[in-house]
């Protein structure tokens, strides 16, 4: 492949735009597809994230006041003096069972066997603890299974609940502490799509690789329009394939979300999307169109420098004249 328009140093040094975008893209669906196969590997990288540190503390009575205190008639005098004592008395009285209660709570959301979090990637699952606790500020978290990898994983939260609460320290019925139905109608939404977007970062991922190929040959042999066309067209492909699971991923994880926390209020579930996921995908989509557009840019500026088509029949013409005339 001979290059035309753009001389070998000046078109090498166009295609390094592309060759470090290519290989952008290329890391971080990786990382997207990847993200959480085993405890502690990024699992801040999920799609979505459940909180459970506050399931089953409905099982904990609150005190109560148990109704509204009698009025004195009398506001002074020996008798208002130790009304107000026993008042005063009450009150600390309630606030300590109200600390007693929440501690309570919190030991029994430890106890009870199951995690305070699960998350869920696009080929598992991963469950664990909140570090240092679920009230910290910045509180991260702290991994302690994931499931096996696989492509469509389906994550069945009631199922994982019924198990861990059945080997847990506490002798709890599962039936007692039932998730909501709309929980897990929310997960198997997110559920639904697992398989698509695994089958969409494959293909990007490969595409994307594929880009960054490309990009070595025309480094090491100059960025023929042969080159550039290739490139291209590979490139749209890892594009579409790399923007269409991220708007994937972005919608299902919003949208279970907001389903988990609306359903989940009253038993303690909340969940949010996962942010740093987000951001890798959409950053991997970016990189593969401004290699993309880097290749259109290298093809059009081929096109804009190299001889004319009509100029090149010309010479071949006049040569073949030329070579017919020095036989004759």
């Amino acid at each position: 492949m001979r290059s035309r328009g753009l001389n070998k140093s000046t078109g090498r040094a166009f295609v390094l735009c592309p060759l470090l975008f290519s290989a952008a893209a290329f890391a971080l669906a990786l990382v997207a597809l990847f993200a959480g196969s085993k405890p502690g590997q990024m699992e801040d990288y999920h799609i979505i994230s459940i909180n459970m540190s506050n399931f089953g503390h409905d099982l904990v009575p609150t005190p109560t006041s148990g109704g509204s205190d009698p009025t004195s008639t009398d506001n002074g005098g020996i008798s208002g003096f130790f009304s107000s004592v026993v008042a005063t008395i009450e009150s600390s009285v309630s606030d300590e069972l109200n600390k007693i209660s929440n501690d309570i709570a919190d030991k029994l959301s430890a106890e009870i066997g199951i995690s305070q979090w699960y998350s869920l990637h696009v080929m598992n699952a991963c469950e664990g603890n909140y570090a240092p606790n679920a009230t910290s500020p910045g509180a991260w978290f702290n991994q302690t299974n994931c499931t096996a990898q696989e492509a469509g994983f389906q994550f069945n939260l009631s199922s994982v609940l019924d198990r861990e609460i059945e080997v847990g320290p506490l002798d709890l019925n599962p039936a007692d502490l039932k998730i909501p139905e709309g929980i897990q109608e929310a997960i198997n939404y997110l559920n639904g799509f697992l398989l698509a977007i695994f089958v969409l970062y494959v293909i990007g991922i490969g595409f994307s690789g594929i880009v960054f190929l490309l990009c070595i040959g025309a480094l090491t042999i100059g960025p023929s329009t042969l080159f550039s066309v290739a490139s291209a067209i590979t490139a749209t492909l890892a594009a579409l394939a790399l923007g269409i699971a991220s708007a994937i991923s972005t919608a299902i994880a919003k949208k279970g979300a907001s389903e988990i926390k609306d359903k989940g209020d009253d038993v303690g579930i909340s969940a949010r999307a996962g942010g740093k996921f987000m951001i890798i995908t959409w950053v991997a989509f970016g990189s593969i169109v401004v290699a993309l557009i880097s290749w259109i840019g290298i093809w059009l500026k081929n096109r804009r420098s190299g001889v004319p088509r009509k100029q090149r029949r010309s010479d071949k013409e006049r040569a073949s004249y030329d070579a017919h005339a020095s036989r004759v």
